[in-house]
């Protein structure tokens, strides 16, 4: 990868910005699947929830955060 020099911090962002359309979106976005996989294996819940309330909602959220978390936290203390 070639070494890129920037004068401040808003050219570097500029640098990374990629416009939608960019045939060099998609193998970045995969890239970063791939490696948010390889970090935290594993999936979130699939499918559609119903909830009466915005507050049942996000404790189903933050419930399902903090097994994630667990998980996790066993995994690497097991590998």
């Amino acid at each position: 990868m070639p070494l890129q020099r920037f004068r401040d911090f808003e050219e570097a962002r500029r640098a990374l910005w990629v416009e939608r359309g960019d045939p060099r979106l998609v193998p970045r976005i995969q890239r970063l699947w791939a490696f948010a996989h390889r970090l935290a294996p594993g999936a979130a819940p699939r499918g559609m929830r119903r909830f009466r309330t915005l507050e049942d909602a996000n404790l189903e959220r933050e419930q399902w955060m903090e097994r994630r978390a667990r998980d996790l936290r066993v995994a690497r203390l097991r590998g």
